[in-house]
C-alpha cells in the first residue's frame, strides 16, 4: 500500500486493546500516511440490561478507540473510548509530501538491489473445490 502512495489509511476493527494504538501510530509514522482507525463502542451488559458469562457487568463490551493519526504517527484525534461518538480532524496534505522528506519506505530509502516484491493484484479465489475424479496439481 506504501508503494501505491497511500495517503490516508482506513483500519476499522473491534480491538481496544493499547497495543492496536500503537500498531496504527506505527504503520502512519512508517508509512508517512494519515490514519484512520474506527472501533465501535459496544455499552457494558449492564446498561443492556443482559449478562454475559465470565464477564464484568459494568465493562464495556467493547470500549472504542476510534483514532486518527498523522503522518509522523501524532495522534490528531481520539482515541475515543468510554463512549460513542465522533471523531473528526483537519488534515493538511502537504503534511505527506514534508513526511516523506524525513523517511520514505518505498523512495529513496528503499533497495531494489537488494530487494523486490512482486504483486500479483488479479482476483483469484481463496478456496477450490473439485470433482472427487481430478487431481489438482
Amino acid at each position: 500500500m506504501y508503494a501505491k502512495g497511500v495517503e490516508i489509511w482506513c483500519a476499522p476493527t473491534v480491538d481496544e486493546r493499547d497495543v492496536w494504538q500503537a500498531t496504527m501510530r506505527h504503520i502512519a509514522h512508517e508509512g508517512r500516511c494519515f490514519l484512520v482507525s474506527a472501533c465501535q463502542y459496544q455499552p457494558s451488559p449492564a446498561e443492556l440490561g443482559v449478562s454475559v458469562e465470565h464477564w464484568d457487568d459494568a465493562r464495556p463490551l467493547i470500549n472504542g478507540g476510534s483514532v486518527i493519526i498523522g503522518p509522523m504517527g501524532d495522534v490528531l484525534a481520539g482515541p475515543l473510548t468510554g463512549r460513542e461518538g465522533l471523531v473528526s480532524a483537519e488534515i493538511d496534505r502537504a503534511e505527506l509530501v514534508r513526511a516523506h522528506y524525513d523517511f520514505d519506505v518505498v523512495g529513496h530509502y528503499s533497495r531494489p538491489d537488494v530487494f523486490t516484491l512482486q504483486v500479483d493484484e488479479r482476483p483469484k479465489a481463496t478456496v477450490r473445490f473439485h470433482g472427487s475424479d481430478e487431481l489438482d496439481v
